[in-house]
């Protein structure tokens, strides 16, 4: 804390304070006084760590009374963030305190946002209405794993419950599912809305995670882009 502040405060110098974040959360974070000043010590650490905080950001401490402070963050381009824009800086760069080791890792923001990372190949399919059984694999992923035009894929939903499914060549040259995908959606009850996240986890094997009323971001090196939903 700057000296002058402290000045301003009566008393013995405090033992600690406590810091809301932009999305209202507060925490507690102890204070330690030293020779050049007060300073922020158990609990800042968890603070700076939630909140994906990056050496040239700029934060403002606006003090509310009885040694409460609300926090706003700043990037080094003067831009204001909220906290899932820093998680995505944070999923973006690899700094995220999750470690991928081939298994996806899955995580909830406090704003409702969920998070998939997986360093396998990946991309995701929302269920819709129109052209409901209608699934092509992004050309990028055909390549990277080696997928030919006319061959049998396992896909293997959470509960390991699996179906052998077949794919054939479009007209336009794309590689698509055909016959078992249907009887897999009604087997592995994805319905209308849902998000389905195709992860090649192995040579021709494909895990299903299948998301239910959430927006669902993708990250890692082998994310495909595609219409169906955001990259980092």
């Amino acid at each position: 804390m700057p000296t002058a502040f402290v000045d301003k405060l009566r008393g013995t110098p405090p033992c600690k304070c406590v810091l809301r974040g932009p999305n209202g959360q507060s925490w507690n974070v102890a204070l330690e006084e030293r020779e050049s000043g007060l300073f922020f010590c158990k609990g800042w650490r968890k603070f700076v760590k939630y909140h994906c905080l990056e050496e040239g950001d700029f934060l403002v401490f606006h003090y509310t009374g009885k040694l409460k402070f609300d926090v706003t963050i700043y990037d080094e381009s003067a831009c204001e963030m909220d906290l899932e824009v820093s998680k995505r800086r944070s999923l973006a760069d690899g700094s995220s305190d999750q470690v991928m080791s081939g298994k996806a890792v899955i995580e909830e923001t406090p704003t409702g946002l969920t998070v998939f990372q997986s360093r396998n190949s990946c991309f995701m399919k929302t269920l819709e209405t129109f052209r409901r059984y209608d699934l092509t694999i992004p050309q990028k992923i055909v390549k990277a794993e080696g997928l030919k035009g006319h061959m049998s894929l396992t896909l293997r939903d959470p509960e390991e419950r699996s179906r052998i499914v077949e794919t054939d060549v479009t007209v336009d040259k794309r590689l698509k599912l055909t016959k078992g995908w249907c009887q897999g959606c009604r087997e592995f009850n994805i319905s209308i809305g849902d998000k389905v996240v195709f992860e090649f986890v192995k040579p021709n094997v494909i895990q299903l995670h299948i998301f239910r009323g959430k927006d669902v971001l993708l990250s890692g090196p082998k994310v495909v882009d595609s219409s169906n939903y955001r990259q980092i």
